[in-house]
């Protein structure tokens, strides 16, 4: 009996694939996994009474980072992706992307979600536009290396110190997030030059807010060099006031307060061999809150930068590096001092990888984020939250397969 059910599964599947593969010119099934094993561990958290930014937390003197080893999957995604040929140089094009938790074997949410660069775009001699969830243009168009092509969704990510405040814990304050609800326009290809707009909303308009994001940029490659300038705007995302202590801020649903956070990035990639990558990146970040109560935050801005290199050295063995800076900034609030003593940080990574194949490695990365006496930077993949100046130590192995 069970024989037979599964040949009338199989049946069935077969009829429902059949048509879809014969509809599309191309059809992909694809996918990147990652699990490692991962020591974390912090120390060195700020002392009960030290003096810190007007924007941090008061310090406690205890880390928030437990010494815990694990398994992590990462950004470990598979995917379906297929094009259609139009006529007359029109291209139609999708991409279902999801998570999958290696390490337990479940998906974003305990389920399948397509909850990565998941859209349906048309393409033509006139450039490509996509609708749906998707990686902002801010975040495509700089840092390109990263460590070991894995570095997104890992301890060993640049956004991590890069694209985000110091002080606070909420993710309102990220350049590096994918949005949903995107409209994506990239121009063709001119003379080495591409360029390209996004908007996004998410869908929460009130009569005092109205949230969205507006991503765009410009790239140029020629031989050995890429060079891209990106620009970002957050209106009322509240990037400041979600992560100021609690009186400080302004997002309440009944304030009037309106946000309009902003980024600016420089990336220059150079590749003087085909086998060694050099990237540097410089990014300022602004957020500013139309406050009129007195003490509540009213700006933050500071400069973050990161050197970053590949080098391929065999066939076999690949090393991958960063150093991540972010400056401490200044600050503003109304009608009250502020200073950001302390909001500083610090991010170093090195990582090798040895190849059993084209599509396979072993690979080892550590990496050591320091916080200044204020700062919260935080990349740790348990989900543990660090207290004001605690530092972050870790340690991993891992297995990649690509297919």
């Amino acid at each position: 009996m069970k024989l037979k059910k599964l040949s009338l599964a199989l049946a069935v599947g077969t009829t429902l694939v059949a048509p879809v593969a014969m509809a599309q010119d191309t059809l992909q099934l694809y996918g990147k996994l990652y699990p490692y094993l991962k020591y974390e561990k912090g120390s060195g958290a700020t002392a009960v009474g030290t003096p810190v930014s007007t924007l941090a937390a008061s310090p406690t003197g205890v880390n928030g980072i437990a010494r815990t080893t694990g398994m992590v999957a990462g950004n470990s995604r598979f995917g379906f992706r297929g094009s259609e040929d139009l006529g007359g140089g029109l291209k139609a094009h999708f991409q279902l992307e999801s998570q999958v938790n290696v390490d337990d074997g479940s998906g974003s949410g305990d389920g399948l979600q397509f909850n990565r660069n998941t859209y349906v775009g048309l393409q033509g001699n006139w450039g490509e536009v996509k609708l749906g969830n998707h990686d902002t243009i801010f975040k495509e168009y700089g840092d390109t290396i990263g460590i070991l092509g894995i570095s997104s969704g890992t301890f060993m990510s640049t956004s991590n110190v890069l694209r985000k405040t110091g002080f606070g814990t909420s993710s309102a304050s990220s350049f590096h997030l994918r949005r949903a609800n995107s409209v994506i326009y990239e121009t063709p290809e001119i003379a080495g030059f591409q360029g390209g707009l996004q908007w996004s909303t998410n869908e929460a308009k009130t009569p005092t807010r109205d949230p969205r994001v507006l991503s765009m940029g410009v790239k140029w490659e020629n031989g050995p060099f890429y060079v891209s300038l990106a620009h970002e705007i957050h209106y009322d995302l509240f990037g400041g006031s979600a992560n100021a202590p609690s009186s400080q801020r302004n997002n309440a649903a009944a304030d009037p307060t309106t946000s309009k956070d902003k980024a600016t990035q420089l990336a220059v990639e150079w590749r003087p061999l085909k086998n060694h990558k050099f990237e540097f990146d410089a990014i300022r970040k602004e957020y500013n809150e139309s406050a009129a109560v007195a003490g509540r935050f009213s700006s933050y801005r500071n400069m973050a930068y990161l050197l970053a290199m590949e080098n391929r050295w065999t066939n076999q063995f690949r090393t991958s590096a960063h150093i991540v800076m972010s400056r401490a900034g200044s600050c503003t609030r109304v009608a009250a001092a502020c200073n950001t003593d302390g909001l500083d940080g610090k991010q170093v990574t090195i990582g090798a990888a040895y190849y059993l194949s084209k599509r396979t490695f072993l690979w080892s990365a550590v990496s050591r984020l320091i916080n200044g006496k204020s700062a919260r930077y935080s990349n740790s993949d348990f989900d543990a939250r660090p207290n004001p100046g605690e530092d972050i130590n870790h340690f991993a192995l891992g297995v990649t397969h690509s297919f």
